[in-house]
């Protein structure tokens, strides 16, 4: 068929498919209309292709799928079906694909057969140049297609080709390939890598169809195909792996024999010191093993020791990189008329067939010929591709391979060692650490590939952390490479090898802290241990925090005497850190406890009486956790108030092992607090929250995520005058004096009340947006480097005052009057009265004439002057205590938000609102005002629910209490003047409307009376009127709805 038949074929082709969307459409239209308003589909229409499948039908139209031979001369219909088939081909659902290549060669073979002529025009003019189409997944359809086709027609049993189709021989099939894949001269460069991979597709369809090792026919097809496929590789580099591939295949179909044919036409056809050569030796000596029998064989095998040389330059593609390079000398070498040498490809992100065979041949032979395997790695990969005169793009397959071997060999120890080699180490430490290197990011993406490693074996990460700390790494490997591997492979140990995880990461820094003299390189290594303890706190945390306690107080002997301090220090820091972050899980609620205990008292200096209220204390820690042991969401009431109590016990136990001044009174208070809970439950309550409050109040993350937990075990037994303690909090102002009447601060008397009056006018200079504050337990540890702390700890600082400033200021004030009374000293000649002893005498009593009078007056102002100027600014002063009221607010919201979680039901929170609104109203820190009304509104939610749920869940509460709390909200709505407190003011009287109306049994009289009295003008009074109708509007239809459904 000629060229120009077959492009007027194609375009009778595209109008019937045109014509059969047409009619499609058009019958569309008419079902659209009918009467009945179906849209039933033309059950022989075919133009829907893949999309015409239903859940439970076949993917295709019956008319595809018939088994109908194909015409020579199809019209209509059938041309139209014809093309539908091989347009599926193309298809990248593979079940669509699949469908449509069984039901093209069923029409092409089945029963008599298509006459030759069809069939050769559906192999030259269909399937062959489909192969060389780009489309979706064509190659993949068509290939199926050729595979079964050539198959019947070229091999047995069938062998049609001998009595049926005699024109369509082996020789003439396989020209029909080589002319519709031809590369002509002044192509586009896509057209031309179409069609070489289409000449590859199709000689790969000739050696799967299993048609070139036939006895009868000889060696001349294979020879034929192999002849091709090396000359493609050699004509096109980056499709020789691709040859390759298909040359070890068809080792699959050979015997013994044959295999060792093949090898030899690789070394005549100078294939054999290829990777391409390697891949198939290794395939035909796994296939064969009888291979490696004898000397002479051995002395083949591609990965014998002795080849190891060899095998390295073959395998480091250390030709020409330079693709334009090779293809001039391969152009001029044609023009000489010769063929062109072996050339390497340009480095690809894409790793060589042989790789595969590699791994696959060690994993075969297993752990007892680990060094068979350490001297490959060696030779062929460490001192090849990590090498000082390798290339970027070597090291670049280096890091590949090292990938890929790191995931295949995660579970053989003996294998895994050996792939951290020094100059690997090397090369990754160095490419991680600065961004501006060229394989930063290759090196960035292989510590990724060794954290999802170590994640997905944990099994294996003891090996991993000791080669990438020890050995050939570093032990500050996530500080030399800016990374946060370590860190994360940590956070991913099993909790049963936190012991064994504990050894790997002391033994280099045991080392370090007993030979090395650099005092300061020991310091920095036991920073990094402390840091290293603290992640594993994470995943390990029962083995981490034993550590952390031992390093804080048992004083291990191996740290030296002058890093002692800093050990204590630190590891206590991260202590608190880490018994913070486990608070938060309430499964790891008893971990503080357990750790606290495990410190033993003797490591702590003590006076008598301490000492005895520490044991005592200690013993009644015990108790508590004895019986706080079935703590859970359906413990009892005691269960969880002896769990509460054993957690601020261990705080308290915590804080006096370091020395905190309030740890004894704690003590102290917790005893009380027992005795009081036996004799006066109400009271007590108020104790309690008395203690809480004094723990919030302070800047540390772990005490205010203990407060959390403990207040979560006891607002059962929160009384009202303990929850207007909470409330009371809210109603301080924001400044100076708001400081001062709730912690009672000795400094704040000595302010003017000149300056408590400029609070409120510096107080919108100073509005404190953030809800940041940085506690006095998180400790920030600066190693050189980008180790920074992970997504867990970002809760830690979750606020920020200007304690920093505040410790600062005592010593610093110190040395500003030191030296003003060295400059007054100097400039009078005298000295203060407590310095007799160290001043000099002086005999010189004569005045001063009116010069150096005039002179010292400017000396002297000159130095108030700087003086004035050191003092501490009034401004900071009032913007730090306006801080400090802030973020006490914010800690009792948070306690606040937890007793609407635990008892939205209770008559009791009704007390909240009004507090509550007039926060919304009155505080000039947006972020205070959004956090109430969102309170607000999960008090809303959370009593709607529990009304809604079983009957008897909410508590009635009383009428006249509920009324009142109705009017003092009402008032505090009346009082707003923003949008904003209108938002919260509505559904916060309709919280205490609801009430009052379930507290009257349905009556809504007394809510009327209040919301009903509207002034003029009043938008939000009149929207809080309509909001109270639509609820109960609302509330009766569905009380009619329960009564119709219980009926």
């Amino acid at each position: 068929m000629t060229k120009t038949a077959s492009a007027k074929r194609k375009r009778a082709e595209r109008e019937a498919l045109k014509a059969a969307d047409s009619n499609k459409r058009a019958k569309n239209s008419h079902n659209a209309t009918s009467a009945d308003g179906s849209n039933t589909p033309d059950p022989n229409d075919a133009s829907d292709g893949g999309n015409a499948a239903t859940k439970n039908g076949p993917r295709l139209p019956k008319m595809l799928l018939e088994k109908k031979l194909f015409v020579e001369n199809s019209t209509g219909k059938d041309r139209v079906r014809e093309a539908k088939l091989y347009d599926l081909l193309s298809s990248e659902n593979e079940s669509d694909r699949l469908e449509a290549a069984a039901a093209i060669i069923s029409s092409l073979l089945d029963g008599e057969g298509v006459p030759e002529a069809v069939l050769q025009r559906h192999l030259d003019w269909r399937l062959f140049r489909g192969l060389a189409s780009g489309r979706a997944a064509s190659r993949l359809g068509y290939s199926v297609v050729l595979t079964e086709i050539l198959s019947q027609l070229l091999g047995p049993p069938k062998n049609l080709s001998r009595d049926k189709y005699p024109g369509l021989t082996f020789e003439n099939v396989l020209g029909m390939l080589m002319e519709r894949t031809h590369v002509g001269g002044n192509m586009p460069g896509q057209e031309e890598r179409d069609l070489w991979f289409g000449q590859l597709f199709g000689l790969e369809c000739f050696v799967r169809a299993r048609i070139l090792f036939i006895p009868e026919e000889g060696p001349e097809r294979w020879n034929e195909v192999l002849r091709l496929l090396v000359k493609l590789g050699n004509k096109k580099v980056w499709l020789r792996p691709q040859c390759g591939w298909v040359v070890a295949q068809a080792l699959a179909q050979l015997d013994r024999n044959r295999v060792e044919m093949v090898l030899q036409q690789l070394v005549e056809l100078g294939w054999a010191k290829t990777p391409e050569g390697v891949g198939i030796w290794l395939v035909a000596f796994e296939q064969c093993p009888d291979l490696s029998s004898g000397d002479h064989a051995k002395h083949h095998h591609p990965l014998a020791s002795r080849n190891l040389g060899e095998l390295a330059g073959i395998l480091k593609e250390s030709g020409q990189d330079d693709v334009e390079k090779q293809q001039q000398q391969q152009q001029q070498h044609q023009r000489r008329g010769g063929f062109s040498k072996n050339k390497q490809a340009n480095w690809t992100p894409q790793l060589h067939f042989v790789w595969d065979l590699i791994v696959r041949h060690f994993l075969r032979r297993g752990p007892e010929h680990v060094d068979e395997f350490r001297a490959f790695w060696k030779r062929v990969v460490d001192d090849n591709f990590f090498a000082k005169t390798a290339t970027e793009g070597q090291k670049f397959r280096g890091f590949l391979v090292f990938q890929k071997m790191l995931q295949s060999y995660a579970d053989i120890d003996d294998l895994l060692d050996v792939l951290f080699s020094r100059n690997l180490m090397t090369c990754l430490i160095n490419q991680a650490a600065q961004e501006d290197r060229f394989l930063h990011r290759a090196a960035l993406k292989t510590c990724k590939v060794i954290e999802e490693t170590s994640a997905a074996h944990p099994e294996a990460t003891g090996i991993i952390l000791d080669n990438l700390i020890n050995n050939n790494g570093l032990y500050r490997f996530d500080v030399m490479t800016k990374s946060k591997t370590v860190d994360k492979i940590l956070q991913h140990v099993k909790a049963e090898t936190g012991e064994d995880i504990i050894q790997v990461l002391s033994g280099p820094v045991m080392k370090t802290s007993t030979t090395s003299k650099d005092i300061n390189v020991v310091k920095l290594d036991l920073r990094v241990y402390i840091e290293y303890i603290f992640r594993l706190a994470t995943s390990a945390p029962e083995t981490a925090l034993l550590e952390l306690t031992s390093l804080a107080y048992a004083k291990p002997i191996w740290i030296p005497e002058n890093a002692n301090s800093l050990v204590t220090e630190l590891s206590r820091s991260r202590l608190q850190s880490a018994f913070a972050k486990l608070s938060r899980k309430a499964e790891d609620s008893n971990y503080l406890c357990t750790a606290v205990l495990s410190i033993n008292p003797e490591y702590i200096r003590m006076e008598g009486e301490m000492k005895k209220e520490v044991n005592s204390a200690r013993k009644r820690l015990e108790k508590l956790l004895k019986k706080s042991a079935s703590a859970g969401e359906n413990a009892s009431d005691e269960v969880k108030i002896a769990q509460g109590l054993a957690l601020l016990h261990s705080i308290a136990i915590f804080q006096l092992y370091n020395e905190e001044p309030d740890a004894f009174q704690l003590l102290s208070d917790l005893k009380e607090y027992q005795t009081r809970l036996q004799t006066d439950e109400e009271g007590a309550a108020e104790f309690l929250v008395e203690i809480l409050l004094a723990l919030v109040s302070q800047q540390s993350s772990l005490l205010r995520e203990v407060s959390q937990r403990v207040f979560g075990n006891f607002t059962a037994r929160v009384s009202p005058k303990a929850l207007e303690l909470l409330l009371d909090v809210l109603a301080a102002d924001e400044s100076a004096k708001g400081q001062q009447s709730l912690f009672d601060d000795v400094n704040a008397d000595d302010m003017d009340v000149e300056d408590l009056e400029e609070d409120g006018e510096d107080d919108s200079d100073d509005e404190l947006g953030s809800d940041v504050e940085v506690d006095s337990d998180v400790e920030f540890v600066a190693l050189d480097a980008g180790d920074g702390e992970d997504e867990e700890d970002e809760d830690e600082n979750e606020e920020s005052g200007s304690n920093d400033d505040d410790e600062e200021a005592d010593p610093e004030a110190g040395k500003n009057l030191e030296a003003l009374d060295d400059a007054l000293s100097k400039i009078l000649n005298s000295h203060r009265l407590d310095k007799d002893q160290e001043a000099e005498s002086s005999d010189d009593d004569s005045d001063m004439s009116d010069s150096d009078m005039l002179e010292l007056d400017n000396k002297l102002a000159e130095v108030f002057k700087q003086r004035a100027k050191a003092a501490p600014s009034k401004k900071k002063e009032r913007k730090a205590a306006k801080e400090s009221v802030v973020n006490f607010k914010r800690r009792v919201l948070d306690l606040l938000e937890i007793y609407v979680r635990n008892e939205a039901a209770n008559p009791t929170a009704l007390a909240i609102l009004q507090p509550l609104l007039e926060l919304v109203r009155t505080s000039t820190i947006k972020t205070l005002s959004d956090r109430a009304f969102e309170l607000i509104k999960d008090y809303q939610k959370r009593l709607r629910k529990a009304r809604s749920g079983a009957v008897g869940r909410e508590s009635k509460a009383d009428e006249a209490l509920a009324l009142a709390v109705l009017r003092a909200v009402y008032e505090e709505l009346k009082a707003g003047e923003t949008k904003a407190h209108a938002k919260a003011a509505v559904p916060a009287c309709l919280i205490a409307a609801s009430s009052v109306f379930h507290a009257g049994k349905g009556d809504r009289s007394a809510v009327d009376a209040v919301v009903g009295n509207i002034e003029a003008g009043s938008a939000v009074q009149e929207e809080m009127k309509k909001a109270w109708d639509e609820w109960c509007r609302n509330h009766e239809a569905l009380k009619k709805k329960a009564a119709a459904g219980d009926s």
